[in-house]
């Protein structure tokens, strides 16, 4: 990898417009809609009441696709892997509108040629007719193959709190077969999600879900219990991808008094969201 040339790189701007119909898809492909009896569910499922919105679907809106892929920013796209994602929300986002995706790197760390390097990326979502700032967005991008580069590196952000003592409340949600099918169509056209030849030439048995996917079904979990279904009180969420998660496998989301959270794949007793965060408004 060549910093100067990544760190030179232009990411585009994205202006994205999107219709009720995409908030509900995006909604479904999380979990939401599994109870269908359920007012608080339907009301991020029916267009004449909204819809609301789940907070997370900020990381779907405005984002560029995959840059990380063009030659000119000299990483090695075949062995990179989101590693941990942040969202904080900052105005009410829209049930439909249009939206311009700003990302930018922020920083990257070096943790050596065996390890890697983690690149740092931030968008802020911006509504494009009344330019408010609908959400602040961060990803980690773990660049496998780019460790030990020529170049500076920087400093791995603090943790955040984690759980202590016992669970305050608990979600389990079965996810389904087909999800990662659904899932993929909110603009993640990654073939590890779809195609077993490619997930098993990447080391895994079969196709897994996103790690998006996941986030989401712990944003709506999240809501549902340390929040008390309460989208008002929701400032922004944290974690980390600490394992894949397979479609059909069950989740269980536990989450603590002081905003900590974590998710585990209960068939294979694998928590696949780590350092879990919270922050309420």
């Amino acid at each position: 990898m060549n910093y100067k040339q990544l760190m030179a790189f232009d990411i585009p701007d994205i202006h994205q417009e999107y219709s009720v119909f995409d908030t509900i898809r995006y909604a479904l492909s999380v979990g939401i809609g599994q109870d269908q009896l359920d007012p608080w569910q339907l009301q991020f499922a029916n267009e004449s009441n909204g819809p609301a919105v789940i907070p997370s679907f900020c990381t779907v809106l405005g984002h560029p696709g995959f840059w990380l892929g063009d030659p000119r920013t000299s990483v090695n796209a075949t062995k990179l892997v989101h590693a941990a994602q942040e969202i904080k929300i900052e105005n009410s986002i829209p049930s439909s509108g249009t939206v311009i995706g700003k990302t930018q790197i922020k920083d990257v760390v070096d943790k050596g040629s065996a390890k890697g390097a983690l690149l740092y990326l931030e968008k802020k979502l911006l509504d494009k007719i009344s330019g408010n700032l609908l959400a602040t967005e961060r990803r980690t991008i773990m660049l496998r193959g780019d460790g030990g580069y020529d170049g500076p590196s920087g400093v791995i952000p603090s943790a955040p709190p984690g759980p202590s003592g016992s669970p305050l409340a608990s979600f389990t949600i079965q996810t389904r077969p087909e999800q990662a099918l659904l899932y993929r169509l909110n603009g993640d056209p990654n073939p590890l999600h779809i195609d077993p030849d490619i997930a098993k030439a990447a080391g895994f048995e079969k196709p897994i879900l996103h790690g998006l996917c996941t986030f989401g079904i712990a944003c709506q979990a999240i809501l549902q219990t340390i929040l008390n279904s309460d989208l008002s009180k929701f400032g922004g969420m944290s974690a980390r991808f600490s394992a894949p998660v397979f479609p059909g496998d069950t989740i269980l989301i536990e989450s603590w008094e002081n905003g900590a959270f974590q998710a585990t794949a209960i068939e294979r007793d694998k928590i696949v969201l780590s350092n879990g965060f919270v922050t309420r408004k």
